[in-house]
């Protein structure tokens, strides 16, 4: 009887021990996660942004509100991809990096849409065929009366054009594809051209070819019309 009272008080003894190991452990473990946690939200805040890049258009203002309003978290628990998303919503934003530089920094590189056209009165469209909602009145740009959807088009044909009005000394001022087939544009010189051809090169190409010679029957030349037949008109 004695025997087995001493076993179970061993028994009890061993069970009791492995209980207060365990709640030591657990309390070190608490005591680890507790300071390591500490230590990430209170000593490793982003103090400090860096903004990098050709910056032109994006306000100084709608950076401001982002580094001082979106950007939640420590170095380490800071969301890159959400502070990243944030910026490309700027309307001039066309490709967007961050980095994190250890222990309190955060480096923003912003890389701006080069504007080439206005399409309308509303948007801007970028050299590499996107339209985006930028406003700048300042900047003396082509306006194409388009459709956003006929953008990609519209570029086509003004890379076309441009490429023959540069040799004379002439830009695209206002362009409208009024049909697939019908073009029509206006330069800086005042110069009303209208292509009736859904491939306007070889319209082009005569353009270039008789510029010279146009001019000269008519030093004041106003319009060039391709529409006819065989022919073409000149006022």
């Amino acid at each position: 009887m004695v025997s087995k009272l001493s076993n179970l008080s061993f028994g009890n003894t061993q069970f009791n021990n492995r209980i207060a190991y365990l709640i030591n452990f657990l309390s070190v473990v608490i005591f680890i996660y507790c300071g390591a946690h500490y230590v990430v939200r209170n000593w490793f805040t982003v103090n400090k942004i860096v903004i990098e890049g050709s910056v032109n258009h994006i306000t100084p203002v709608q950076l401001s509100y982002i580094a001082h309003n979106k950007l939640h978290g420590t170095f380490f628990t800071l969301d890159i991809q959400e502070l990243k998303s944030e910026f490309e919503e700027l309307p001039w934003v066309s490709d967007v990096s961050v980095k994190r530089h250890f222990p309190h920094t955060v480096e923003v590189t912003l890389k701006e849409y080069k504007a080439i056209a206005r399409i309308g009165d509303d948007n801007l469209l970028a050299e590499n065929g996107v339209v985006f909602d930028g406003a700048d009145d300042s900047l003396d740009l082509p306006t194409f009366y388009v459709p956003v959807k006929s953008s990609d088009d519209a570029l086509k044909r003004y890379l076309q054009i441009e490429s023959v009005l540069d040799k004379h000394g002439d830009k695209l001022n206002k362009l409208w594809l009024t049909t697939p087939r019908v073009t029509k544009f206006t330069t800086v010189k005042n110069l009303n051209v209208t292509i009736c051809d859904e491939d306007i090169t070889s319209k082009l190409v005569l353009l270039d070819n008789y510029w010279d010679k146009l001019h000269s029957l008519n030093s004041n030349l106003s319009s060039v019309n391709f529409c006819y037949k065989n022919a073409l008109a000149i006022n």
